[in-house]
């Protein structure tokens, strides 16, 4: 698998954070066999920062050491995925409601700017949905993004540092499952809940527009909590 070249200072954050990436993305699956040398050519640098970094993700837990110089991405059951979901509702639900007192207009602007992005692409797949044509990679991945983008927006604007580490602790699903559950839930051929699902989006930023710390977090906590359910019986 190709990975990003390192060419600037810090290596060991730098290959922390591209192998983490992969591993999120599913670029790294679950269960593949991993060696310091291989992955240090595949980034472009020696062993040391390589080393370095398995080192803070075997502390995550997202990589463990089989022997002295190999190692695996971690397997996660269906049970613990579920769980890793569960706390990222709950954390989800304490970032909007600090950023319901937090958000400026600009902020708040921006994440409204994003969910006008994932509409226009929802209704693009909707469309390609009811005449029979397959989803455009490409349009998924636009709406895709511009959720994620949301959710980080209303993240950032909570502006707290513990949160935001917590939060990508807990998120170690892989992309490819959650861009499946985002195309599901932008068509028709999404259930009534995934469609609802989606349309939380906006009640949640109404909330953090009127400044409702509260009805922002049970919004945000219900809305990641859907996703629970959605996560039960991917395979390990």
């Amino acid at each position: 698998m190709p990975l990003p070249e390192l060419s600037s200072q810090s290596l060991a954050d730098q290959a922390y954070r591209a192998l983490r990436a992969a591993i999120v993305k599913g670029e790294l699956p679950w269960g593949e066999k991993i060696t310091e040398r291989g992955l240090a050519l595949s980034l472009g640098v020696s062993a040391t920062p390589v080393r370095e970094a398995l080192r803070r993700l075997e502390q995550e837990q997202l990589v463990e050491r089989t022997s002295l110089r190999s190692l695996r991405v971690v397997t996660v059951s269906p049970q613990e995925r579920v769980e890793s979901a569960a706390m990222e509702a709950a954390l989800e639900g304490v970032a909007a409601r600090f950023a319901a007192g937090k958000a400026s207009d600009r902020q708040l602007d921006e994440m409204g700017r994003l969910l006008d992005v994932a509409d226009a692409a929802a209704d693009t797949l909707r469309s390609d949905h009811d005449a029979g044509r397959p989803l455009d990679p490409v349009t998924v991945e636009r709406a895709f993004d511009a959720i994620r983008g949301f959710h980080a927006a209303v993240e950032a604007a909570a502006d707290n540092a513990q949160l935001l580490r917590t939060l990508e602790q807990v998120r170690a699903f892989s992309r490819s499952e959650r861009l499946r559950i985002t195309s599901a839930q932008l068509t028709a051929g999404g259930t009534p809940g995934q469609l609802q699902r989606y349309a939380q989006h906006r009640h949640i930023l109404d909330a953090l527009r009127a400044r409702e710390a509260e009805t922002a977090e049970q919004l945000a906590r219900a809305h990641a909590a859907a996703a629970v359910d959605e996560f039960v019986g991917w395979d390990a």
